[in-house]
């Protein structure tokens, strides 16, 4: 899974990605455990998480001129949402396919600083919570993308 995830997207579809989970109705108690795709909600609650998050990136100061170019404009954004819906879908075991560029060279030479690294992964755990995601997926999507600071913060 984490290999899938090594294709990436800029720091919002990465952080964004940081994203994903599970319509505002939450899981039932005794739903059955397949991937975390399917845990999450599949692919209208990957929707429904970018859609919240990249409105939540665009209003953040500390890191919304990483993605002037998704507000640039609507055909630009839907794409921008799109992308980020296949990557989180592909990284979480989904049956999407993500034909971004890699995490590395999507970030590489935009000046990404772990402070902006950590204000993403705080608007997406703000829309994980908004949507009611459980505290297992919730933590299984954010270790999926912790290993990819790495490769997004350069300062």
């Amino acid at each position: 899974m984490l290999k899938t995830l090594t294709k990436a997207v800029p720091l919002g579809l990465l952080l964004s990605a940081g994203c994903i989970l599970c319509v505002p109705t939450g899981f039932a108690a005794g739903a059955p455990r397949g991937s975390l795709y399917e845990r999450l909600g599949g692919m209208s609650a990957i929707r429904a998480v970018v859609n919240d998050l990249v409105t939540r990136i665009l209003a953040d100061t500390r890191v919304n001129r990483w993605f002037a170019h998704a507000a640039s404009n609507p055909q630009e954004a839907a794409a921008y949402k799109s992308k980020l819906a296949d990557f989180l879908c592909q990284g979480t075991g989904g049956p999407c396919h993500y034909t971004g560029a890699d995490i590395a060279t999507a970030h590489k030479g935009r000046g990404v600083s772990a402070e902006a690294f950590a204000a993403v992964v705080e608007d997406l755990t703000a829309t994980l919570d908004k949507l009611n995601v459980s505290e297992k997926e919730k933590s299984d999507l954010l270790e999926i993308l912790a290993p990819m600071k790495q490769a997004i913060v350069e300062r």
